[in-house]
């Protein structure tokens, strides 16, 4: 039996959908803060950054993806509670759907550093890093699966731990026993 374990957390462990080029960080791991205002001196080189699109902009030529950075976890997904290190611009040769990536959307890139871009936000110019697409992922947003509507009657009502009937009222709330 302990020798499935292993070959368990191995099969387990192929089942991720995340591409491997957005688990695995570049050597080396620049950070956006390192590259800001110095972008042409590291064109070419494979960074992977995450954060929260802003807007995205399709032309003729492909897309842009305007993206506020924020620090990656383990997991290279991007941590929206974390201090952002600047903005970035993502471009690609093809259409990326505004309707999919729209306004909110956390997503990790993978891809090169392209040189550096100025643009405006509200009346402020700034110089911003440009990286060409390899691999873009997109999160889904992360669910409360707490039912809302719920209200437990018995959780907590002496101030301290679950009430006798914590475990059961659910389901007999849902079979019809209103007591």
């Amino acid at each position: 039996m302990r020798a499935l374990i292993p070959v368990l957390m191995l099969f387990l462990a192929g089942c991720s959908n995340v591409p491997v080029a957005i688990k695995q960080s570049p050597q080396p791991d620049w950070q956006l803060a390192q590259i800001s205002g110095k972008a042409e001196s590291h064109q070419g080189e494979p960074v992977r950054w995450g954060g929260q699109v802003v807007k995205v902009e399709n032309d003729e030529n492909g897309a842009t993806l305007h993206i506020v950075q924020f620090p990656l976890n383990s997991y290279a997904r991007p941590n929206s509670d974390s201090r952002s290190q600047g903005r970035f611009l993502a471009t690609s040769s093809a259409f990326i759907d505004p309707y999919i990536y729209k306004s909110g959307t956390l997503v990790t890139v993978a891809g090169d550093i392209a040189g550096q871009e100025t643009i405006n936000i509200d009346k402020k110019s700034m110089t911003v890093p440009v990286i060409r697409i390899r691999e873009v992922y997109r999160w889904q947003p992360k669910r409360d699966y707490r039912d809302p509507y719920w209200y437990d009657p018995y959780y907590n009502r002496f101030g301290y731990g679950f009430s006798y009937p914590h475990w059961r009222s659910r389901w007999y709330y849902d079979h019809g026993y209103y007591w």
